[in-house]
């Protein structure tokens, strides 16, 4: 509860409106407007000091038909102006003082906060000025500017900001030429190790890590490696916030190289962008997910089926000459296996969901599909190609399906146009590619 509701209670409680006779009801009301006039000339903030001289003129309103309350408000009126006048100049004059003895950006902010409420305030409560002196009307005048002030103060603690931040910078390569002038002689692998380490003392973890990934490249130290490695993970801990594209997308890489490697719990937080980004997508949008790009085919909100937007080339549906289905093909064991493994980090392959994969029988020929599998990564089958064929896009090749074709020896596949062929071609051909799709958990 404020201060001004506590004190409002107060005077409402020491008194009582019953029984009350109208000038008694009258009398009251005079004498609540005086202990108002009171509290507002021991305030100190003259925001503070002009709310209440308006409440007391709002009690003498309520007074004047029985008391001759009409020389007190018309003073009162004149107090409350005068008041809010003189406050705004005072506060305009201390803004003006921080401003000009600014020596920090957060001097600027300060000014910049005093001219604000100034701003706010004289929004809601205007000063006429056939109500004040003409002397002090002229002192206000000169006042009038405390919005654009405010932008000009933050302006200021900006380029302070940025002046500080280079003269640091400076300052910093200057102490580094230095030593790398003493170790000139050994300027390769010393000076970087130097320069890593006094980038990471002054929290430019981006450029340190770089400098102690040149030193592990040309000495294959592996406390460079260690030290490479926590500067990458800091620059990335360190950028996560930021709602730049271009530096999310440099945290997305930074996290997915070092969740590769198992470090710390870099794949926990590659794995919280990921799912952020496909948690605000719509069906047709493009995603990242294990550094690879995705096109959503539906979003329900906990879970998001995923295709991968370039498909795969090189890699047939079976290898020998028989006959085939997706539950023993080729392409079934790659994708789950060796695409995985060289593609996601363990905590990608955790957030993907085992899908119960149908072996629908050919919709044309009637072709037998073999069993259903429970598969993490697998093909579309023809009813699902035709299902999003709106959100698919043209391809420069033919790819997969995992439907069978009109003979059991091949297998159904959709032309770069989209067109689902259900005949089939010879499951060996490797100038196909692959289309591999998942279910991902988006779940928070």
């Amino acid at each position: 509860m404020r201060n001004d509701e506590k004190i409002d209670i107060q005077l409402q409680s020491e008194t009582s409106d019953e029984n009350l006779t109208a000038e008694e009801l009258a009398q009251q009301n005079y004498d609540t407007a005086l202990r108002y006039i009171n509290i507002a000339e021991h305030m100190k903030q003259y925001e503070d000091q002009d709310k209440y001289y308006h409440r007391a003129i709002k009690y003498l309103r309520l007074a004047r038909p029985y008391i001759k309350a009409r020389p007190l408000l018309r003073e009162l009126r004149k107090k409350k102006y005068a008041a809010r006048a003189e406050g705004k100049i005072a506060l305009y004059e201390e803004a003006c003082q921080i401003r000009d003895r600014a020596r920090t950006p957060n001097d600027y902010y300060s000014a910049q906060t005093v001219f604000d409420r100034i701003h706010r305030h004289e929004l809601r409560h205007k000063i006429p000025e056939r109500r004040i002196t003409p002397e002090l009307y002229e002192r206000l005048l000169k006042c009038a500017d405390s919005e654009q002030q405010s932008i000009a103060c933050g302006e200021m603690a900006e380029k302070k900001a940025a002046e500080m931040k280079r003269h640091s910078l400076f300052v910093s390569i200057i102490f580094i030429a230095v030593i790398a002038a003493i170790l000139a002689f050994s300027r390769t692998t010393a000076f970087y190790r130097f320069a890593g380490a006094a980038l990471s003392l002054i929290g430019d973890h981006d450029t340190a890590w770089r400098c102690y990934r040149i030193v592990y490249d040309r000495s294959e130290d592996a406390d460079a490696y260690a030290d490479y490695q926590e500067q990458r993970y800091q620059a990335a801990l360190a950028a996560s916030d930021s709602t730049d594209e271009e530096t999310l997308d440099t945290v997305y890489s930074n996290f997915y190289s070092l969740a590769r490697e198992d470090y710390k719990d870099s794949g926990e937080h590659l794995v919280a962008l990921e799912k952020e980004n496909i948690r605000q997508t719509d069906p047709g949008d493009i995603v990242m997910f294990a550094n690879l790009e995705w096109r959503v085919l539906t979003n329900e909100g906990s879970q998001a089926l995923l295709i991968k937007d370039k498909s795969i080339s090189g890699i047939p549906f079976q290898e020998q000459n028989k006959p085939v289905n997706w539950e023993d093909s080729h392409a079934r064991r790659w994708l789950n296996n060796d695409f995985l493994n060289e593609n996601f980090c363990k905590e990608e392959i955790n957030a993907l969901m085992t899908a119960t994969v149908t072996a629908d029988a050919n919709p044309v020929y009637n072709t037998d599909a073999g069993q259903d599998t429970a598969d993490r990564v697998y093909l579309l089958s023809s009813d699902e190609a035709e299902r999003y064929h709106d959100i698919l896009h043209d391809t420069e090749t033919c790819w997969w399906l995992r439907t069978p074709g009109a003979s059991k020896d091949t297998m159904s596949f959709v032309y770069p146009d989209r067109t689902v062929m259900n005949y089939g071609y010879d499951a060996t051909d490797d100038t196909f590619s692959l289309k591999p799709a998942m279910w991902v958990d988006i779940s928070e």
